[in-house]
Order: C-alpha cells, then sequence, then structure tokens
C-alpha cells in the first residue's frame, strides 16, 4: 500500500494559509459535557482492558500504602504522578488501538509494531512508576522491619 503525498497546492486546499481559527465562546453545558465523556472514558477503559483495572488496583494499594506509612507529602506527590502517567499512556494506548481497530481490522504489519510500541510505552511508564514506589517505601519498610 503506498502512500499518496499531497503537493503544496494541495495541501493549501485543505487548509488555506490564511484561514482563521474560529474560537469556540465559553459554555458551562459545554463544560459538562466535556466532562461526561472524559468520565465516560475513563470507565469504558476500567471496563475494557484488564491491565487499567490491576493499574486501579493498584494504585488504591498505593493510596492505602501512603496513608499506612505516612508517607511525607512530596513523596506522595511524586508517587501519585508516576501512577497517573501510567494511566495516562493506557489511555492513549488505548484510544489509539481502538481507532487502528476500526480503521484497519485485519492484521497488518506497521499496525501490529505501532501497537506493541505503544504497549511498550504503557510498560516502560509502569516499570517506572513500580521503582519510584520501591525507592519512596522501602526506607519506610526498612524502619519497621
Amino acid at each position: 500500500m503506498t502512500e499518496k503525498k499531497l503537493s503544496t497546492d494541495e495541501c493549501s486546499r485543505v487548509c488555506p494559509p490564511d484561514h482563521k481559527i474560529e474560537y469556540k465562546k465559553y459554555s458551562w453545558p459545554k463544560l459538562r459535557a466535556s466532562f461526561d465523556h472524559a468520565i465516560r472514558g475513563v470507565i469504558f477503559l476500567l471496563r475494557s482492558e484488564q491491565n487499567a483495572r490491576v493499574h486501579a488496583i493498584i494504585t488504591i494499594m498505593v493510596g492505602v500504602g501512603v496513608y499506612v506509612f505516612g508517607v511525607s507529602r512530596v513523596e506522595a506527590a511524586v508517587l501519585f504522578i508516576a501512577i497517573i502517567m501510567v494511566f495516562a499512556i493506557e489511555i492513549i494506548n488505548t484510544a489509539i488501538e481502538k481507532v487502528f481497530d476500526v480503521c484497519h481490522p485485519e492484521d497488518h504489519v506497521l499496525i501490529r509494531s505501532a501497537k506493541d510500541a505503544m504497549s511498550g510505552a504503557v510498560l516502560i511508564s509502569a516499570i517506572i512508576a513500580t521503582v519510584v514506589a520501591f525507592l519512596i517505601f522501602l526506607p519506610y519498610i526498612k524502619d519497621i522491619v
């Protein structure tokens, strides 16, 4: 499958250089609707993706650990930033996978490679979050032992 590149003339017809950006007026109903969509997306993620549920369980365990060990605010913030990074990358991974599945449902080597790369990004972020958790919780555990 070859990809046709658009010429400069074709690109300017699609999006002319003098095209003005339209800014939408602020609206409370639109803001509320955007939150509704976001919440629906998180619920979809947790219902459809096993790994997201595992991340959620680990997040709860980390929250309990923060409370039980009396972790400092800064350490807790670092932990939750690491956890949110994993969730954010998992959400992006899931969204792009769903688009691939709709646009090209058959197996394709490039799509498989892209999905593997996105899964790798989730794995790397999860490993980093785990290392952060060990670095923060280890001194507290040593104090107890």
